[in-house]
């Protein structure tokens, strides 16, 4: 068997054995069987994930490799600190689609199962061969996912566009993959850093071709403006927790492979890609921001309020500084927390309301406080209020802007006018759902679970441990970034 690490090893044996516990479930009439499966395995991926944690910020550096294409596994910091991440949001995802999530589960848990054993996958992969492989493991799960609910045309329509664009970014990489592998002969991230970091290289077009593509294709994975179309569409039609490992983590893969290639192998310094990354980064939460204002459904909102915050987050990346990388790796962290958090918990308020339009869950808040009370808590981190998370790794990017000078102090301007209006839609939310009378429709049809509850709970909890406390956190990014820019 193929060595993939202790907590790959784990996940992958856990996902092959998910259909097995499906089967027993349905031939026993027992549903809970895989949804306690689901939940136990990605507890026990977790821990084994921590453990080797504790190893890799020690100094110890995971490298497996096999076969004959130079294929590798690559275990540093930024690859932990992503898995558990991914591990982390999918299994509070879990635990909340207990209650959530009726019909279908022996298809739904194996499929949440393969999407984060293939989110692992990714950042563990140590070659672009390797890496595509879990990348193509990732993206045909979410499709899926997003088009659980396929009796309904939102569905199918938006998992069809999701489906068409991501293919297309998929080609991207590909052809971008290719040209690397012409450039240097080879598919290793360690061996293509050695081979480009030459100003022979950087004076080729080719080069910059691949940097082009290489970014459009992981841009559309992570929804950067112009390839985010798929994501509003996506959101409002897969189950909330989907919606919540979506915006908390599938995003994330994309922002993880611009990190990886553009600092381990185009580096800054040689190809000069900074100013033109800072371009979409602007365009993007923009974008996302000002569209975020005008919409009327929930989940449509928060959508587009991923896409801004995914601007940040490659702000940070285009900045090339340790403290831009440190904020844009701390803000991956945080945001997955805090989008995940009003996902699950607009997810709780749909399964009980059963409606996503702001207006008719007007004062669902008197309701439901304690879903309510969670859910204004990601609300206020994500407007940036100081003494939550959020409020950390936005301060960080925009400090490692005006440390740069020059134009990022304009750009740096421009984020603090997105993050102020995004504080608009933010507290409209926030209004909405405790300040507004309940509307005479608003009738609570289903309860709210107790594994609704308990996910809230710890992702609330998580912003305001991470806002009192961000040093561990931060100093975890700060070791990662040093490394990563060294």
């Amino acid at each position: 068997m193929i060595d993939f690490t202790p907590s790959l090893n784990a996940l992958i044996i856990f996902t092959l054995l998910s259909p097995v516990f499906s089967l027993v479930g349905r031939g026993l009439n027992k549903p809970r069987v895989v949804e306690v499966y689901t939940a136990v395995a990605l507890a026990a991926a977790t821990a084994i994930a921590l453990t080797q944690a504790s190893e890799i910020f020690a100094g110890k550096v995971y490298t497996v490799s096999y076969g004959s294409p130079g294929s590798q596994i690559y275990v540093d910091g930024l690859s932990i600190f992503l898995a558990l991440i991914f591990l982390v949001v999918g299994l509070l995802s879990t635990l909340f689609s207990f209650g959530y999530v009726e019909e279908r589960k022996p298809e739904f848990y194996p499929l949440l199962m393969i999407l984060v054993t293939g989110l692992v996958g990714v950042v563990y992969s140590g070659d672009l061969f390797t890496f595509f492989i879990f990348w193509e493991m990732m993206s045909i799960s979410s499709y899926l996912l997003v088009a659980f609910r396929y009796r309904t045309w939102e569905a199918v329509e938006a998992s069809l566009k999701y489906l068409i664009m991501s293919a297309a970014g998929a080609a991207a990489i590909l052809f971008g993959m290719s040209l690397m592998y012409g450039l240097a002969g080879t598919l290793e991230l360690t061996r293509l850093g050695e081979a480009l970091a030459s100003q022979a290289v950087a004076a080729e077009p080719w080069a910059y071709l691949a940097i082009a593509l290489l970014i459009t294709g992981f841009g559309v994975n992570a929804a950067m403006a112009p390839f985010h179309s798929w994501l509003p569409d996506a959101h409002p039609a897969a189950p909330s927790p989907i919606s919540a490992m979506l915006s908390g983590v599938v995003i994330k893969a994309g922002v993880y492979a611009m990190i990886r290639v553009l600092m381990g192998v185009f580096t800054p310094s040689l190809f000069g890609w900074q100013l033109g990354l800072a371009v979409f980064a602007v365009l993007t939460m923009s974008l996302g921001n000002l569209l975020a204002l005008m919409q009327e459904d929930v989940k449509r909102l928060l959508a587009f309020s991923s896409i801004a915050h995914i601007g940040y987050i490659v702000f940070g990346i285009s900045i090339a500084t340790v403290t831009g990388l440190t904020g844009g790796i701390f803000h991956v962290l945080n945001h997955a927390l805090m989008k995940a958090l009003l996902f699950l918990g607009a997810g709780a308020f749909i399964h009980a309301a059963q409606t996503r339009r702001l207006d008719d869950l007007a004062g669902i808040g008197k309701k439901l406080p304690l879903a309510a009370t969670c859910f204004g808590i990601g609300a206020f981190s994500l407007a940036g209020i100081p003494g939550l998370n959020v409020f950390w790794s936005e301060f960080t990017i925009v400090t490692a802007a005006l440390q740069a000078g020059g134009i990022y102090s304009i750009l740096a301007a421009v984020m603090i006018i997105n993050i102020l209006v995004s504080v608009a839609y933010y507290m409209r939310l926030v209004q909405t759902i405790f300040l507004k009378e309940p509307s005479n429709t608003l009738q609570i049809k289903k309860p709210v679970t107790m594994g609704m509850r308990f996910s809230l709970l710890v992702l609330a909890a998580s912003a305001i441990v991470i806002g009192v406390y961000p040093t561990p956190f931060l100093d975890a990014a700060l070791t990662i970034s040093t490394i990563l820019m060294a």
